[in-house]
C-alpha cells in the first residue's frame, strides 16, 4: 500500500486496525498519521484517548493499553513513533533471518493481539525508513491490519500532491504556475514535499484573498532558492546570456549560498543536458528522454531543447570541469570564482 492508497480509503472511512507506516518520506508518514488521528478520534477525546510514544513500549504494556476499554470516550488510539519491531535483528554482527523472531513469546503474544484486535483500540506504528518484510509482525499486519511504504515522490508523481496542497488553502495554480514549479522540482535531486508544502503556504499568504496562484506570484516567492536560480541560470547559459547567468550566480553567493550545493545542482542538470543530448542523436524520442528521467514530457522536451545549444563536447567538458571544482573546493585549491569560469567557458 502506498500513500494514495491509504489516503483514499481514510477519506471513505475504512480504517484499519493497525498500521504500520515506514520509508524514506517523513512528510508523507507525519501527513498519514495526524490524518488518523484526526479520523479515529475527535479532538476533545485526544487527552483521554491518544497514547503517544516516542519510545517503544513493552509488549505487555501494548497489550493492556489495546484491550482496556476506553472509559471516557469512544475509542483508544496508540501511536508508536519509534519502534525495532520491524527491523531485522543482529546477532554477533550477523543480521537474523526472517521468522527467528517467532520463537520469542512477547511477539508470539502481539501476533495474537493483532489477530484479535477490540473494536475499540487501534495501533499506529511509525517503523522508520526500513522495515523487514519477513518477519512474522510485520506479515500479520498485513494480514490483519495495513502496511503502507512511504518513498520520496518522483517528479512525474508530484502534481496531484502539489493540487491537492494548494486546495488546502482554498487556491489553485494556474497553468503556466504549476509548470514552473515542477521545472523547480526537476532540478532537486530528491523533491523535498516538505520544503514544497512551506512554499505553497507562503505563495498562499502572498496572494491573499486572490482564488488563483500565478507564475509571476511564485518567481518572487522563490527568487532566493537555488534550485530556482540553477533552473533560470540554465535557461540563460542556453542562450548564451553569460551577462544574466553570472548575475544570478552572484546573487546566490551574495547571500551565503556555499558553492558546494550550487555546483552539485549544476553538475546534475549538465549531465541531464549532456545525456538528453545523446539520447536525441541516437534516435530517442523526446517521451523517451522524458520516461528516462522519471520527469513530465514537457520536461524532457526542456531538457532537448536546452542541450540543442550546446555540443556533446562542451556538456561532457563542463561536467569535467564540474567536477574538477569540486575536488579543488574540498581541498581549498579554489573558492566560488570556479563558477563563474564555468559559466563563461560554456558560452563560448
Amino acid at each position: 500500500m502506498n500513500y494514495s492508497a491509504i489516503m483514499e480509503q481514510i477519506n471513505r472511512n475504512q480504517i484499519a486496525s493497525i498500521y504500520l507506516l515506514y520509508g524514506e518520506e517523513a512528510y508523507l508518514i507525519k501527513e498519514v498519521e495526524q490524518k488518523l488521528i484526526h479520523a479515529l478520534l475527535p479532538p476533545d477525546e485526544w487527552e483521554t484517548g491518544l497514547m503517544v510514544f516516542e519510545n517503544e513500549p513493552s509488549s505487555e504494556e501494548l497489550i493492556r493499553l489495546s484491550e482496556s476499554v476506553p472509559f471516557f470516550g469512544s475509542k483508544n488510539v496508540i501511536l508508536v513513533r519509534s519502534t525495532a519491531l520491524f527491523r531485522a535483528r543482529k546477532t554477533s554482527g550477523q543480521t537474523e533471518p526472517a521468522g527467528e523472531e517467532g520463537s520469542d513469546a512477547a511477539s508470539e503474544k502481539l501476533i495474537q493481539l493483532f489477530a484479535n484486535m477490540p473494536e475499540y483500540s487501534h495501533i499506529i506504528f511509525l517503523g522508520g525508513d526500513k522495515i523487514d518484510k519477513r518477519k512474522k509482525l510485520v506479515k500479520a499486519i498485513e494480514k490483519h491490519g495495513a502496511v503502507a511504504e512511504f518513498a520520496p515522490l518522483k517528479v512525474k508523481d508530484v502534481k496531484p500532491w502539489i493540487a491537492a496542497k494548494v486546495a488546502e488553502h482554498n487556491k489553485r495554480l494556474t497553468a503556466d504556475a504549476m509548470e514552473h514549479l515542477l521545472n523547480i522540482v526537476s532540478i532537486m535531486p530528491q523533491v523535498s514535499l516538505g520544503f514544497l508544502a512551506g512554499e505553497l503556504e507562503k505563495a498562499s499568504l502572498y496572494t491573499k484573498a486572490k482564488p488563483s496562484i500565478t507564475r509571476d506570484d511564485l518567481i518572487k516567492i522563490l527568487s532566493v532558492v537555488p534550485e530556482v536560480s540553477v533552473f533560470v541560470m540554465l535557461e540563460a547559459l542556453s542562450q548564451k546570456q553569460a551577462a544574466r547567468a553570472l548575475q544570478l550566480l552572484g546573487e546566490q553567493l551574495s547571500t551565503g549560498e556555499f558553492p558546494f550545493r550550487l555546483l552539485a545542482l549544476l553538475a546534475r542538470q549538465v549531465r541531464q543536458l549532456w545525456q538528453a543530448k545523446l539520447m536525441v542523436e541516437q534516435g530517442f524520442s523526446q517521451q523517451d528522454v522524458a520516461n528516462e528521467f522519471k520527469v513530465p514530457l514537457f520536461i524532457g522536451e526542456k531538457l532537448v531543447r536546452q542541450s540543442r545549444s550546446f555540443s556533446a563536447e562542451q556538456l561532457k567538458a563542463g561536467i569535467l570541469r564540474l567536477a574538477a571544482a569540486d575536488r579543488d573546493l574540498k581541498t581549498g585549491k579554489t573558492n566560488g570564482q570556479v563558477l563563474e569560469q564555468f559559466v563563461i567557458e560554456l558560452c563560448l
